[in-house]
């Protein structure tokens, strides 16, 4: 079976306009092929090798974007109970020196910490996975063991 790719419906929407432009692209390579192809011997054809590795890759991302949609959950249709803390949430920690920090729990493929994007894979989020507005949970790293508190939970 394959792996679920969690995303909202706005990075579900790009990535579906992304596979749409690859098409059209790989359509205008396969004209580019062609039109090498008919100039003759195609081993000393550089237009015609280039065209070729291009198709290879728009194929290859093309194959991806396919796999990845037809395989996706959009999070924003997911029925989750929201009083705890699931995919999706936005979340406000205090930590034990009273620093506030807030995240938002994404799928891996939007996983970006830096703006507050946080995979439900790492290891911060399977901590906190379940929990409520008010409680507290350890987070246990390799050289230490931190307390977060959650302050605030909401669904946007």
């Amino acid at each position: 079976m394959s792996e679920i790719f969690y995303l909202s419906r706005k990075n579900y929407e790009k990535m579906r306009l992304e596979l749409e432009n690859l098409k059209k692209i790989k359509a205008q390579l396969s004209e580019e092929i062609g039109e090498a192809a008919r100039q003759g011997d195609l081993k000393e054809n550089a237009e015609y090798a280039a065209a070729k590795e291009k198709q290879a890759e728009t194929l290859a991302k093309i194959n991806e974007l396919e796999i990845r949609l037809r395989n996706c959950e959009i999070t924003d249709d997911i029925n989750v109970d929201r009083t705890e803390i699931r995919i999706g949430a936005t979340v406000t920690l205090e930590d034990e020196k009273g620093k506030k920090i807030t995240y938002t729990l994404v799928g891996s493929m939007e996983s970006n910490p830096d703006q507050g994007l946080l995979s439900v894979k790492a290891p911060m989020a399977m901590a906190m996975l379940g929990k409520k507005a008010g409680e507290s949970f350890d987070l246990v790293l390799p050289r230490a063991k931190r307390k977060f508190k959650v302050v605030k939970l909401e669904y946007k």
